[in-house]
Formats: structure tokens, C-alpha cells, sequence
């Protein structure tokens, strides 16, 4: 699992230069004595549905599952991971290169290493283990290994309208070995604020944008605070701020010595689960317009609202539902310690199974998210062993044994 792993970390796979790294997953998934289906995607065709986004333009792209089928009678589990990566960044801040794969002082090393290449294969191993031991399932577990996560999850709709939906799904996000049954989703917003252009020796006589934006900036961070001020649901209650809106970029003017007449802020928004994507939206376009109603240049040039890149919609699971106690049960054999149970606050595809696939879902992976995107990303070897092994138990507790033994 370790060499398959850090053989995938080698290989790069951002920015939509993701179809290496799935022939690799094919040729383990081959390896490993399981069905294959590879195919190419129809790009332009998946594009086309309601629920797909994506900020990265692809010529190609490839889908990758890996089957071991069991006798038909019982249910059919699926195994979601992703091969895409974010990008490296500045190479130089990290203590080894980004696409080593290197292993040292217990953890693997490399973009993709934790989010999540590593976990990927500790499905993709749990699921040899399984074969390998002689057990005959009742039901079918499938890895379905897809493309495009990190920008929206195109990969996984495009495996849903391949017909890959089961009774139940774990998507392999890094959640620190807890079972996490609740995912937040999120918008990505662009908002673009005018003023008025004058010479920076009269800016007297101009209105900065700059200004104006940071009037829209203090009103969602007071919009942050009301989404956040009354946290029910328990998965989430170590987390001051479940549901953030962050923004990422800042823009704006043409010329250091002009007033500038326009700025853009780019960010994104928490969605919280049970809520939806239109209600959240209108919440931000809500409060966007009430700060702009009570400025007085704002007022008479509102700003402009706009949607656009990757969403994730959010998802939730009940605990009694098999996917989930069935995970908990196996985690807690394999560590001799009762589950842990948390909310992730991230987006990930197990809205796009949930609403579309219409196949309840938790993730469950090795690793700490906050390792993730940022250089020096690593995972724990020890615990991608564990999810190994907790996954193996979770394949033959939810598909079931031919025989009952």
C-alpha cells in the first residue's frame, strides 16, 4: 500500500493533468485482480448537467473503478477517492519536493500524500486484503477513483451517470480516523465593487472602490457571525466557525496614482447541511444589497454579485443508517476504542452522492485536514494502516459473507 502510494505521489496531477495518475490507479486496480472500467469522460456532455462545476478547463479526463463483486444478493458499498491535487506552490517551502513521495520519520511526504492519494490506496489495499483473504461478499464494494474533486467533483457526477450509486458510500477525505456522517458544502463568490476614478492629488473629488469594498468586507464578516451564532448540529461542536466566508483574493484599479473606480473580492461561503445552495446564496446577495442600501454612494451604484467556479453541495447521513454504524463498529474493532463521530467543515463529493446518486454517505480517511493544501503536506503511515484495516472490516460488515459465516 505504502510503495502503491508513494508511486502516485510521484506522479503530478493538478491543474486538469490528472489522466497519469488514473492509469496508474487502473493498473493497481488490475494488479490487485479487481473488474475495471476505464473510460474517458464525456467532458462536454457531463458539463451539461445542473450539478456539475468546475473552475478547470479539460480536454480529457478519465473515470477509473475497481469491483470486486460478490455473489448479487446483498448491498453494494462504494470506496470515493480523488487523484487531483492542489497545486504545489513555492517548492522551496518545502522541507522535501512536493512529488517525492518521500517516506521518513513515519509519515509519507508529497502533495496528494493526505488529500488524498494515501487514503486512496488504503481503500484500494483494503479492498486486495479482502480478496486476498477468500471471503466471498454478498454484496459488491467498488473503488471508484475519480477526477476533479478539488474544482467541483465533476469526476464523481461522471461516474454517477455511469450508473456507479450503491447503498452506501465512504468518501476517503482525511478526517483524522473519525467517522463523519455530517459535510458542510460552499459557493465560491465573485464581487465586483465600483467607485469613481479621479487623480490621486484630488482623491478628494474620487470614490475608491478599495473603500467601498471593505464596507461589503466588514458586512460579511457580521453575515459570518449570525451563520455561525447558534451551532446545532453536534459533529460540529469543537468548531468556532463551521460555516466561514473567507475571502481569498483581492483586486482592483489600474494606476497607482488614480483613484480606483473598480475592486473585486473573491471568496467562498459555508453551506450548511439542510441548507441550500439557493437559500445560501440569497443570504450573501441579501446582505451585499443591505450594506450597499446604507452607503450613499453604494446605494446609487450597487455592486455586482456574481457565482462561479466549483460548489459542493452539503450532505448529511443519519448514524443509524448502515453506512455509518457499520463504520463505527468496524473503526472501533480495529482500534479497540469507540469511534470517534465529527462534522468536516470542507467541501467534498458526498453531496453530489447523496443528492444525485441518491447514496447516503460519511467520510472517513487518515490524516488531519489542515495539513492539506499547504506546503509540507504529509499523512501518518501508521494511520493510513489503520484506515486500511478499518476499511476491510467495514467491506465484509456492510456487504456481508455468502453463507452468513
Amino acid at each position: 500500500m505504502l510503495r502503491a502510494a508513494s508511486a502516485l505521489v510521484r506522479i503530478p496531477s493538478w491543474g486538469g493533468d490528472e489522466t497519469p495518475a488514473q492509469e496508474q490507479v487502473a493498473a493497481l486496480v488490475s494488479d490487485a485482480g479487481l473488474t475495471l472500467d476505464q473510460w474517458d469522460i464525456d467532458v462536454a456532455g457531463t458539463q451539461k448537467h445542473p450539478d456539475c462545476s468546475w473552475e478547470i478547463e479539460r480536454e480529457h479526463a478519465m473515470g477509473v473503478v475497481g469491483s470486486l463483486e460478490g455473489s448479487g444478493d446483498g448491498p453494494i458499498l462504494l470506496l470515493n477517492g480523488h487523484v487531483d491535487v492542489v497545486p504545489p506552490g513555492d517548492e522551496r517551502l518545502w522541507a522535501h519536493p512536493p512529488f517525492s513521495g518521500v517516506v521518513a520519520d513515519g509519515f509519507l511526504h508529497g502533495r496528494g500524500a493526505l488529500d488524498m492519494k494515501g487514503p486512496l490506496m488504503a481503500g484500494l489495499y483494503a479492498l486486495k486484503a479482502v480478496r486476498g483473504s477468500g471471503v466471498r461478499l454478498r454484496g459488491s464494494a467498488r473503488l471508484v477513483s475519480v477526477v476533479g474533486e478539488e474544482d467541483g467533483g465533476l469526476g464523481t457526477l461522471a461516474a454517477i451517470l455511469r450508473g456507479y450509486t450503491g447503498d452506501g458510500a465512504i468518501v476517503m477525505e482525511p478526517t483524522d480516523l473519525a467517522v463523519a456522517p455530517v459535510q458542510a458544502g460552499c459557493l465560491n463568490f465573485r464581487l465586483r465593487v465600483p467607485g469613481l476614478a479621479a487623480h490621486g492629488a484630488v482623491r478628494e473629488e474620487g470614490v475608491s472602490a478599495f473603500e467601498k469594498l471593505f464596507v461589503v468586507f466588514q458586512a460579511l464578516q457580521r453575515l459570518e457571525q449570525e451563520r455561525n451564532a447558534v451551532i446545532e448540529d453536534p459533529g460540529y461542536a469543537r468548531y468556532r466557525i463551521p460555516y466561514p466566508i473567507s475571502v481569498g483574493t483581492l483586486g482592483g484599479g489600474d494606476w497607482a496614482s488614480s483613484v480606483p473606480d473598480h475592486a473585486r473580492m473573491e471568496g467562498r461561503i459555508g453551506v450548511r447541511p439542510g441548507e441550500t445552495l439557493a437559500e445560501a446564496r440569497a443570504a450573501l446577495e441579501g446582505c451585499v444589497a443591505q450594506a450597499a442600501a446604507a452607503d450613499a454612494f453604494l446605494s446609487d451604484h450597487p455592486p455586482l454579485v456574481e457565482w462561479w467556479g466549483g460548489r459542493f453541495l452539503p450532505a448529511s447521513t443519519p448514524l443509524d443508517h448502515p453506512v455509518a454504524s457499520t463504520l463505527m463498529q468496524a473503526v472501533g474493532g480495529v482500534t479497540g476504542r469507540p469511534a470517534r463521530i465529527e462534522g468536516v467543515t470542507f467541501g467534498a463529493d458526498a453531496g453530489l452522492l447523496q443528492h444525485v446518486g441518491n447514496t447516503r454517505s460519511v467520510l472517513f480517511g487518515a490524516g488531519d485536514i489542515r495539513a492539506a493544501h499547504r506546503p509540507d503536506e504529509r499523512v501518518r503511515v501508521a494511520d493510513l494502516e489503520t484506515m486500511g484495516r478499518a476499511l476491510a472490516a467495514m467491506i465484509v460488515g456492510f456487504c456481508g459473507v455468502d453463507g452468513g459465516l
